[in-house]
């Protein structure tokens, strides 16, 4: 007959997982995260409770014959006759206090010891089978050990309390384990502190809550006689049916995965358990691989059109339709007060949002010199930058592209701006233009090929100058080139608006929040904007030169549970300022929607020069003779992932729709930001058919304009090797237990110059899978008292932020380029070293083995010598 423990305990951790996927969705109610309604709420508590009962299942089942074990054991009769009762629980009994106490220390003495044995032979031994034997053995005699220590132990408690009045009682002696137990808990809290500044509450909570719900549960239920496998089945049903329908609704994943506590997890585990091809995508909960017995067919894998097979899972074999036509610009007819050849000045002020503007209705006076010019120009009230990362917005606004027709280099970070590239700098230099730069920090320094078309760039010695750097060092190259008899470009760059606002001390204007220092900064901002235009005035240049005023980005606060910018595809992140002050034109407001990029196609038709390559930018001459212009416009944003940002995101405008699709989980959402401008109701469940088109056009659009180096699944694909090279520059052997293997690297060149690149390929084999986020620190060390440039490192994840470790499948071997400009600012000439460094989530080094058994944590990647 079954034992009612184990017949029992499992069906309490069903009950229990039931709890927990309740609680969880209320949770989820108070979270921050997308908006749902009630019924997607309780939709998603209904996958949240099916994805916990299978676990609660086996939990129970695994207490349930601990428990049947434990009554079978000849001396748990003994313990149970000490506690069966109230008053035998307090009654004096010497032998038994002793005894539990004994018991109970040198169990957690062998605990700690096993704990040091563990890591020991983990780390510290080459070969797995060695370090599991070592383990074996060191468990057994660690066990003698502890059963030693709690006799002596025992023994002294018992000689301990002779001289007490009334003998100690086994419920003292639980008292004193929970004392115990909680400073010791304390202790820990104390130490892991930092991981509470990481984690919410709940996240760091939702594990104890969850056994102690079991436990309760548990003690309600003890008489409780459920029959056998009737709680299997109905948490098999659940899941079963969880698994089939998850992913169907936009507003469900939402609440499950950003707003739930465990939902993302959850799907995570699941989704892992029913890939059967290992290719990162299963066919069951909302993973949509279209075949899974295929490991190159997934959606996003690369699809070539003809082979008969739907690689990405979408739109058949290949793709056809043509979402965005190339063209020369649009080009709309000048009016006849326009200059001939203008000057251009580009005035860029980065991080700033347009809705902060006295101009656009902010409340606050920001922006006095801005709102005066917002008078005179044609100003864009609706525009969208090309993505919320800096290093793809404003390459996307000098090239007319959009960030995934740009062609970028393979370096972490700060990807080099290739010379396949047609800047507008270029094109202007090339009909006679004299071109200079000035850029208010040392931050683009590192982005090789930046300023390509530049005569003249200036930058700022440091990262963040004096506010009034900028534009005093521009008002000197605008006095150059005022005196030259050719037109000129002049591009000012300002940056005090980005974070960290009020560097200095500077008193806030309007509070102490960072949304009121972030005011203050686009306050003193707005100081040199005055100084410019009057600056420009006064040597009577506005008659035949076009001020431009423009934002790269905007800054989040919180509006969607994010700070900061190149994050999101949320208004708050990607909507830009742009004002156009030119001769010929009356002023105007512009409400239709543009993109940032149009900026490059309009400045090239003022200046009355052709472009030169198609590019789907539009010029907004027409618009700003107020001309009417078709309405049926799409236009597109993105994040590219990179080394230290590894977020990769799509957004797809049409009309008054806007929708987002995070390409590596797979979900999108859906807005009305005519009806919903802060983003705040999903409506893809609502409109399933639009959603639906506007997806398959967002993903066209991609296949048809996405350069394949710039293509996430692409990149993995061309890393992701058959096997090891035959040859490397260097063959490593260090191990990180269990997970990967660095086996080698090779280098282009040990001796390069001041802005040249060292060009790496760092070789791994993948050992087993992981959950964890592993972060890779190549550094650069230089002899003893020498200064590297604090941005002359590699620190990324891997493959350049695409493919990172808990996307690793077994056996892989992967390449992972890695390139470093040389700054060329660097003291030279000098020698020096590179070494790795694996980081987990808490920025903690990863111990790995090397081939003799030895604990590493930095693997030493040989020399790099810089010549003069």
């Amino acid at each position: 007959m079954t034992q009612p423990s184990l017949r029992r305990l499992p069906a309490v951790g069903v009950l229990a997982g039931v709890v927990a996927g309740l609680a969880d969705a209320v949770a989820a109610v108070f979270r921050d995260g997308p908006m749902g309604r009630t019924p997607d709420f309780l939709e998603a508590a209904l996958h949240l409770v099916a994805f916990w009962m299978p676990l609660g299942w086996c939990a129970g089942l695994a207490l349930g014959l601990g428990v049947y074990l434990w009554r079978r054991t000849p001396w748990s009769r003994a313990a149970r006759a000490r506690t069966g009762s109230w008053a035998r629980l307090w009654a004096a009994d010497p032998s038994a206090f002793a005894g539990t106490l004994a018991v109970s220390a040198g169990g957690a003495a062998y605990l700690l010891a096993m704990r040091v044995a563990a890591e020991h032979f983990a780390t510290r031994y080459h070969d797995p089978a060695l370090a599991a034997w070592a383990l074996a053995v060191s468990a057994l005699v660690l066990l003698g050990a502890a059963a030693a220590l709690a006799a002596a132990i025992r023994l002294g408690i018992i000689a301990l309390t002779r001289s007490l009045s009334r003998g100690p009682s086994v419920g003292a002696a639980l008292l004193v384990m929970l004392g115990a137990t909680l400073s010791v808990g304390a202790l820990v809290v104390w130490k892991a502190r930092r991981l509470f500044t990481l984690y919410e509450p709940a996240e760091w909570l939702w594990l104890p809550i969850a056994l102690g719900v079991f436990a309760l549960l548990a003690w309600l239920t003890r008489r409780w006689r459920p029959r056998v496998g009737v709680a299997l089945g109905i948490a098999a049903v659940a899941i079963i049916a969880s698994g089939a329908t998850y992913g169907g609704r936009s507003r469900v994943r939402g609440v499950v995965e950003r707003r739930a506590v465990t939902g993302q997890m959850m799907v995570r585990f699941y989704g892992r358990l029913t890939d059967r091809d290992g290719d990162g995508h299963s066919f069951a909960f909302g993973g949509k691989d279209c075949d899974d017995s295929l490991a190159f067919v997934y959606p996003g894998a690369p699809d070539s059109p003809g082979d008969g097979i739907d690689a990405d899972c979408f739109d058949g074999d290949g793709v056809t339709t043509r979402v965005v036509e190339l063209g020369d610009g649009h080009f709309g007819e000048l009016p006849t007060g326009a200059a001939h050849r203008p000057n251009i000045v580009l005035l860029t002020i980065d991080t700033l949002r347009p809705d902060h503007l006295g101009c656009h209705g902010y409340e606050r006076p920001t922006s006095p010199n801005l709102d005066r010019l917002c008078e005179r120009a044609v100003d864009f009230t609706d525009v969208v930058a090309q993505s919320s990362r800096s290093i793809r917005s404003i390459p996307a606004m000098m090239t007319g592209h959009y960030p995934s027709q740009v062609a970028y280099g393979p370096e972490y970070l700060w990807p080099t701006l290739m010379d396949e590239n047609a800047t507008l700098a270029e094109l202007l230099g090339g009909r006679s233009y004299g071109t200079a730069a000035v850029m208010g920090t040392d931050y683009f320094e590192r982005v090789d090929g930046f300023y390509q078309g530049f005569d003249e760039v200036e930058e700022s010695p440091s990262y963040r100058p004096q506010r009034a750097w900028p534009v005093s060092r521009g008002l000197r190259h605008l006095d150059r080139l005022a005196d030259e008899p050719n037109p000129f470009f002049l591009w000012v760059h300002v940056f005090n608006v980005h974070e960290e606002y009020l560097w200095d001390r500077t008193p806030s204007q309007f509070g102490d929040e960072p949304m009121d220092e972030y005011d203050t900064e686009i306050r003193l901002a707005d100081d040199e904007v005055g100084r410019l235009v009057e600056a420009l005035e006064e040597r009577d240049l506005m008659d035949d030169t076009v001020l431009v005023v423009a934002s790269d980005h905007g800054e989040a606060f919180g509006e969607h549970n994010n700070r900061g910018h190149s994050r999101t595809l949320y208004e708050e992140e990607v909507r830009a300022v742009l004002m156009v002050l030119a001769p010929g034109f009356e002023p105007r407001r512009v409400d239709e929607r543009v993109a940032l990029m149009d900026l490059f196609p309009t400045l090239a038709n003022l200046a009355r020069i052709p472009v030169e390559r198609p590019i789907a930018a539009r010029s907004l001459v027409p618009l700003m003779r107020g001309e009417e212009v078709p309405g049926d416009r799409v236009i597109f944003a993105e994040l590219l992932p990179d080394g230290l940002y590894p977020f990769d995101q799509k957004a797809l405008y049409r009309g008054s729709d806007k929708l987002i699709w995070w390409t590596r989980e797979g979900t999108h959402q859906l807005f009305d930001l005519e009806a919903d401008p802060g983003e705040t109701i999903d409506r893809a469940d609502d409109q399933e058919e639009r959603a639906d088109e506007l997806n398959y056009l967002l993903r066209a659009w991609l296949a048809q304009v996405g350069r394949p180096d710039n293509r996430t699944n692409d990149i993995i694909e061309a890393n992701r090797l058959t096997e090891l090279p035959a040859t490397m520059d260097e063959t490593l052997d260090v191990d990180y237990p269990g997970t990967f293997r660095v086996a080698g690297y090779d280098i282009e060149s040990r001796s390069v110059a001041p802005g040249d690149h060292i060009k790496m390929d760092l070789y791994y084999e993948v050992l087993g899978e992981t959950t964890r986020d592993l972060f890779f620190v190549l550094d650069i060390k230089g002899p003893e008292g020498y200064r590297v440039p604090p941005h002359f490192h590699a620190h990324h994840y891997p493959l350049n932020g695409r493919y990172k470790t808990f996307q690793w499948r077994d056996g892989e071997v992967l390449r992972d380029p890695v390139e470093m400009v040389v700054p060329r600012d660097i003291r030279a000439p000098v020698t020096l070293s590179l070494q790795l460094t694996i980081l987990d989530e808490d920025m903690r080094p990863v111990p790995a083995q090397n081939a003799d058994g030895t604990t590493v944590t930095t693997i030493p990647l040989g020399q790099v010598a810089i010549t003069r």
